[in-house]
């Protein structure tokens, strides 16, 4: 039989559940969520604690019981209608979402867990304010938006890798310059799916096991090979990124510098292109400087061989040396003056000229460097006609164009073609709008080189372009070429063909006009004097060997190596000389100084300059100044002779 408590056991019970009861009021009231009851049928709110009342806008649970009204708070039924059929459905909800409008009007998202208790006729719930979270989570999702637009919209290529190095996004911008779709990438590894250039992979390689470990790197290039083969430079941009929860991953942003860097060689082939010019400057400034020198000892040489050449007996091999020796020396002379030519130090002399001589004599020049596996073969014809030209010019023409077939077939040999002709072009024919039709001597000089590829072939007339190794050219060859070609009206054209050779095509126009060929000339005797003449050259060796000559053509010689002395002879007998000669370069008082002294005393002396070369006298020059004859060293003795009589016959 049960035992009935006692009062003092009914009261301690009734003690606890006071106790209980103030805890659960203080825990309900205090909360940090806000807790409701609601009746089932209609939703009247039973209980509510102050967090909830002020989530919604009221400023006391009384206030919030009573005027609480449920259409005024749902913003969208259709999502109430969600959560009373789940609450009916299944007896409870767990963090189900729905936004509240609170009294004043504002937005608050809420999360609600409930339970129904249809036997006491009420709901019981939790609601968390998620307003701050929700907005989080929609300014990452806009933003996540945002960047994916950027990355899909972006100009500049934009990948990612994962900590292995397979692709796990490839962008529109990726797909454009590398020309690979995504789908023919994606989770390949970023070495192997043939993107970059074979000299880049060992960089990126290298800076990808950098980033990896989070060491930050700066930007570095790369060369992109597209699908078409065809390349870009590019500039990478690696970053680790790392975010909570997530499994770190790598973004390269890739932009083209393909213009840049062409820009870049570009400025570096001009800055080239200046050096050269300076280089170029600095040889016109040493050709003026040495030809001065160099010309005295070849007319010393000269004029010493044409005294030994009076004297041997002609057919006897020292005679026919002493030509040769001759000959080497007007090589010498004109190596000179193609220098000042190309220096801009002197003018060209243009003059009709057969050009078969020089032709030949480049190809003898030539013919010594070339290997025994090089064939020369020769077709020049003698019936080709004059051209107005310079012949050290076109000496230069054709050593360069022979010099170049040499170098396209120095490694593996063959055969090198020079032809000579003279062809009629007809309008039909003609390629540059400069050229007029007529006839025109075609020098043509073929390899079967290497040839020249297309992608290259309109510049290989450009100053300083060249595909020649190191000291093998300076890519003045071709275009010095182009331009003397063209300043005699005529044309240059070349035809190649890759692995089989090419062909340079030289057309001079020829010129209607009866020349005076060496063949032809009545050559005058050397014609002498009796006159007295005044010589003064600084070289004691010229001195002596223009005294000689000048005496065994009878003239009467007062020799002096001092511009100083020479002024002293004349001023103390100025009516005892007929013509004076002297050097323009000399010490104490240069020629052009003693002239003018020499006609202060005596207006009427006649006088010639001879002069190695000097930028402050020319032949112009001399005249105005009142100087008879100007000659330029190396003379040959005929020349010099033939000037002495002019000057001295003209007085």
């Amino acid at each position: 039989m049960n035992k009935k408590p006692t009062v003092e056991e009914l009261e301690h019970k009734i003690e606890k559940l006071e106790e209980s009861e103030k805890k659960y009021r203080q825990l309900f009231e205090t909360a940090m969520v806000g807790i409701y009851r609601t009746r089932i049928n209609d939703g009247k709110i039973l209980a509510a604690n102050q967090t909830l009342a002020e989530l919604m806008g009221y400023d006391s649970v009384d206030q919030f019981v009573k005027e609480y009204v449920t259409s005024k708070h749902y913003t969208d039924p259709k999502r109430r209608e969600e959560l009373l059929y789940q609450i009916r459905s299944q007896g409870r909800v767990d963090g189900f979402e729905i936004e509240m409008a609170r009294t004043d009007g504002s937005l608050v998202t809420i999360e609600i867990s409930a339970a129904a208790y249809p036997e006491l006729g009420y709901l019981e719930g939790v609601v968390i304010d998620i307003t701050k979270r929700k907005q989080a989570e929609d300014a990452l999702r806009e933003s996540e938006r945002k960047y994916f637009i950027l990355v899909q919209e972006s100009p500049d290529a934009i990948i990612s890798l994962d900590k292995k190095g397979h692709l796990l996004s490839f962008n529109p911008a990726a797909e454009r310059k590398s020309g690979f779709l995504a789908k023919e990438v994606m989770g390949k590894h970023f070495a192997k799916i043939g993107v970059l250039a074979k000299q880049s992979i060992p960089k990126a390689l290298k800076e990808f096991a950098l980033v990896i470990t989070g060491i930050e790197r700066p930007p570095f290039e790369l060369t992109i090979m597209r699908k078409d083969k065809s390349y870009l430079f590019m500039e990478a941009n690696p970053r680790l990124i790392k975010h909570k929860g997530e499994k770190a991953w790598i973004q390269v942003t890739l932009r083209d510098i393909t213009d840049r860097k062409l820009v870049e060689a570009e400025k570096k082939r001009l800055e080239t292109q200046l050096q050269q010019s300076q280089k170029m400057e600095s040889i016109g400034t040493l050709a003026g400087g040495i030809a001065h020198d160099f010309n005295n000892i070849l007319y010393s040489i000269i004029g010493y061989a044409e005294l030994a050449l009076d004297d041997a007996e002609t057919g006897t091999p020292l005679y026919e040396n002493l030509q040769e020796l001759l000959i080497a020396s007007h090589r010498a002379g004109d190596l000179v003056k193609q220098i000042l030519t190309f220096s801009r130090q002197v003018d060209q002399t243009l003059k009709p000229l057969k050009i078969q001589m020089v032709v030949r004599e480049a190809l003898k020049l030539i013919r010594s460097s070339l290997p025994s596996t090089i064939e020369i073969n020769q077709n020049i014809s003698n019936t080709c006609g004059l051209v107005m030209a310079d012949a050290t010019q076109i000496h230069q023409v054709a050593m360069n164009l022979l010099t170049n077939a040499f170098h396209a077939m120095e490694d593996q040999g063959g055969k090198l073609d020079v032809t000579l002709k003279e062809i009629d072009l007809y309008m039909d024919d003609l390629k540059d709008p400069a050229m007029l039709p007529g006839s025109y001597v075609c020098l043509t000089v073929a390899d079967t080189g290497a040839g020249i590829d297309k992608s290259i072939i309109d510049r290989i007339f450009e100053p300083y372009f060249s595909t020649k190794e190191k000291n093998k050219g300076t890519g003045l060859g071709l275009s010095m070429v182009h331009g003397i070609v063209k300043s005699y009206g005529g044309n240059l054209r070349v035809y190649s063909e890759p692995g089989k050779g090419s062909a340079f095509h030289v057309y001079l126009p020829v010129i209607q006009t009866q020349a005076e060929t060496k063949e032809t000339q009545i050559v005058s005797p050397v014609e002498g004097g009796k006159e007295r003449i005044l010589l003064v050259d600084d070289e004691e060796q010229i001195v002596r060997m223009s005294q000689q000559m000048l005496e065994r053509l009878g003239y009467q010689v007062t020799a002096r190596t001092s511009s100083i002395e020479t002024l002293e002879a004349f001023r103390a007998a100025p009516d005892k000389f007929d013509l004076v000669i002297t050097d323009t370069t000399m010490p104490n008082m240069t020629g052009i100084d003693l002239a003018r002294k020499l006609m202060e005393i005596r207006s009427d002396i006649p006088i010639i300059i001879c002069t190695g070369f000097s930028e402050k006298i020319s032949r112009l020059k001399a005249n105005s100044m009142g100087i008879r004859g100007y000659v330029m060293k190396p003379v040959v003795k005929s020349e010099l002779a033939k000037k002495i009589r002019e000057v001295l016959d003209q007085n």
